[in-house]
């Protein structure tokens, strides 16, 4: 009987082996998965870094390749802080003309239709209003050198008259835009 016995004794070591071994298969396959997705994270965030870093570095040199082209097309508006001196290539163009200027008012124009997209565009509109009064010729003259500063302006109104004296009064609203 005692063979019999021992047969038992195997057939159940073995039993226990076995589900010990599937036991530890099972743990360690749940192992093994999680490995590999942790590393198909990494592989995927160093893939996105990677991206990333090229990325930039195209953005860098289209930076500066377009620099120059980006510095001419800044000098078209009126810059942050560049309000006053474009009151001042104003007065001077009125200098050039033979007239003597006199800045009105400057208001940023309300947000509005066209506007809106300019805002969002990081410019906005400011509204110069200036007198110029000399001869005739010297007013027209210095409304011609205005439009062709170098920046674009628009003209939203614009009046002419003539004072007792003769002197000839222009009186115009600009309109230019101003980065925000």
């Amino acid at each position: 009987m005692m063979p019999f016995r021992s047969t038992k004794f195997i057939f159940a070591l073995s039993l226990t082996l076995a589900g010990t071994a599937i036991a530890a298969y099972i743990v360690l396959w749940f192992l093994f998965v999680g490995e590999q997705r942790r590393a198909a994270v990494i592989v995927e965030s160093l893939n996105e870094a990677e991206r990333a870093r090229a990325s930039d570095a195209s953005l860098q040199v289209l930076l500066s390749e377009t620099a120059l082209l980006r510095a001419r097309a800044d000098a078209l508006f009126i810059g942050k802080e560049g309000t006053v001196v474009f009151l001042k290539e104003l007065e001077q163009t009125g200098v050039s003309a033979g007239v003597k200027t006199t800045v009105v008012k400057v208001e940023k124009k309300e947000v509005e239709g066209r506007e809106g997209s300019l805002a969002s565009a990081g410019l906005e509109t400011l509204i110069v209003a200036i007198e110029a009064g000399g001869s005739f010729a010297g007013v027209h003259r210095f409304l011609a050198l205005a439009e062709r500063l170098p920046r674009p302006i628009t003209l939203s109104r614009v009046s002419f008259s003539r004072s007792e004296k003769g002197v000839w009064i222009g009186v115009f609203e600009l309109e230019a835009l101003k980065i925000k």
